[in-house]
């Protein structure tokens, strides 16, 4: 029997277990080792407060390391199944079944993924899905950002403000993210190629070129580039929290309130895939601070 009970073993999901212990709580948090999270697939983090540069891996491990030495139980389990008797709530794994009295939903999102070739194997390679986490390394050098809503102009402002040579690649001929963002990045500097998709990603160790598509002139060609942002938005990973009656909203994010409630008494959800602004790991462990004690207050009703 556990206080607390985490799907997901990522920033949010581990700082759930840590606040928790620290509050006297009983935690198991399960983590499905075929998951990795957005943290683990970050090349380099240097905005982490108090570290200049770590990998998204070692970042992640200093976090479970920390929780395992207070005695938060870990099992690298895929949660199945979630049921409810009274007070009390079940999940079915891969391998066993646990019983507690509160569950969390740290189950995080997935980056879209363009599809072309070279996408997988140059990620991490001058292929990046996060423009905060990568973006510093590719100053001075050129890039595109392919995508046209507010995560891709934010990006591309981003990059060009550290001194990247920035190209927002965009399918149609305007963009569709919000009006005063639009207004930003065409006053910025940013450079443009309209009506344009990605078709191929070239290199040897690392990304050299681009092969795009002028979808007007129905013409391919390549462009030099050292480094590619795919920013066409995320996908959160919220099946097992609908199926469990957990209200989502139009983008499939799960709603919470600011304490991390969910609609159902004694579910609580952290990290990305919450319906919150800021897809960042600062954000995800400030998230699981908050429903630690959010769960503490309701074991102690």
């Amino acid at each position: 029997m556990y206080d607390v009970m985490v799907i997901g073993g990522g920033p949010g999901g581990v700082t759930v277990g840590i606040f928790s212990k620290r509050r006297g709580l009983s935690a198991l948090i399960l983590d499905d080792p075929q998951s990795l999270s957005q943290a683990e697939e970050a090349t380099i983090i240097d905005d982490w407060p108090g570290t200049l540069k770590i990998t998204g891996m070692e970042l992640v491990k200093n976090m479970r390391d920390h929780a395992k030495a207070l005695g938060v139980d870990f099992r690298d389990e895929k949660a199945l199944k979630i049921t409810k008797s009274g007070d009390l709530f079940s999940i079915k794994t891969d391998k066993e079944e646990y019983t507690g009295k509160t569950v969390v939903f740290a189950t995080g999102a997935k980056h879209r993924k363009v599809m072309v070739p070279g996408e997988s194997e140059f990620a991490g390679k001058g292929v990046s899905y996060c423009a905060s986490c990568d973006g510093p390394l590719y100053k001075g050098k050129k890039v595109f950002v392919i995508g046209g809503g507010d995560s891709a102009v934010t990006a591309a402002m981003m990059l060009k403000s550290i001194g990247a040579d920035t190209t927002l690649v965009h399918r149609r001929d305007e963009l569709r993210a919000v009006d005063a963002l639009v207004k930003q990045v065409k006053k910025s500097g940013v450079k443009f190629f309209w009506n344009t998709i990605l078709k191929e990603i070239k290199g040897d160790r690392f990304v050299k070129s681009a092969v795009l598509m002028d979808m007007k002139e129905k013409k391919e060609f390549e462009e030099k580039v050292d480094g590619i942002f795919i920013e066409i938005g995320t996908v959160p990973m919220a099946e097992l929290a609908k199926e469990c009656g957990v209200e989502l909203d139009e983008a499939g994010f799960i709603k919470v309130d600011r304490n991390q409630n969910t609609n159902k008494k004694g579910v609580y959800a952290v990290g990305d895939c919450c319906n919150n602004l800021s897809k960042k790991i600062t954000s995800a462990v400030g998230d699981g601070a908050v429903a630690a004690d959010s769960i503490f207050s309701h074991l102690s009703e």
